[in-house]
């Protein structure tokens, strides 16, 4: 699908910069001239975002929408990795001069990002040094949460895999109801297929089960999240 640029000007390109956790706190000349150097793109709902040049080094902040991160295996089986939203940056790595490993990023809905070509990040990282802090403490969060994942991925039961998939959607995309904790995005049950690993009817069995337990409510593509602290026992191996 084609991607279009979107006419943001430098003010508003500086305001969805400073809602991003890892910029949050530079200095403003800092983040005026991060912005001085972003594009704003838009991306249809499926749309790939290095869909022509997979090796761009180039960051990105999601300013609007969500983007789903994967990986696929030499047989071609596809593994998610998880699904992102506004104001998350994503493909830091891309600051390295030669990636260890490429991701596939793709719009899961109508979104619009900010494209941070790495050259130009890195020479205002250099600038200001203590800024690269910060750059590393997120690489290292998630260093963590990738290590967790392929434990979590290799070790837990499907249970557990299923329960700390639910409870990591629901922090980043949860919205809280009286119904309880909506996960505020379409989850169909290929896409949690392709994130743990398993069909699709491994996913609605197990679905079923939580749902007949009370501890999710299921309405199409959406899941509401009615007892998070059972779901969080279950996560971390508990009964």
């Amino acid at each position: 699908m084609a991607t279009k640029a979107h006419p943001w000007s430098q003010g508003e390109r500086e305001a969805a910069l400073r809602r991003c956790p890892l910029f949050a706190c530079w200095p403003e000349v800092r983040i005026a001239e991060l912005a001085a150097i972003a594009r704003a793109e838009f991306y249809p709902r499926g749309a790939e975002i290095f869909a022509h040049d997979p090796e761009r080094r180039e960051a990105f902040v999601i300013a609007s929408g969500e983007v789903e991160v994967s990986r696929g295996s030499a047989a071609g089986k596809k593994f998610v990795l998880g699904i992102n939203g506004a104001p998350q940056i994503l493909a830091i790595v891309r600051l390295l001069a030669d990636p260890p490993i490429r991701y596939d990023y793709r719009a899961y809905e109508d979104s619009v990002l900010l494209h941070l070509p790495a050259d130009g990040l890195a020479a205002i990282l250099d600038a200001e040094p203590i800024l690269w802090r910060d750059v590393a403490l997120l690489m290292c969060t998630r260093h963590g949460d990738s290590l967790r994942l392929l434990g979590d991925h290799n070790l837990g039961s499907l249970d557990q895999r299923m329960a700390a998939t639910l409870v990591d959607l629901a922090r980043i995309h949860g919205i809280a109801g009286g119904q309880g904790i909506e996960l505020g995005l379409r989850l169909p049950q290929e896409q949690l297929g392709a994130m743990l690993g398993v069909t699709r009817q491994s996913v609605n069995k197990l679905l079923r089960g939580f749902e007949a337990a009370g501890l999710i409510a299921i309405d199409y593509n959406r899941i509401t999240i009615r007892d998070p602290a059972a779901l969080d026992a279950i996560a971390e191996g508990g009964d």
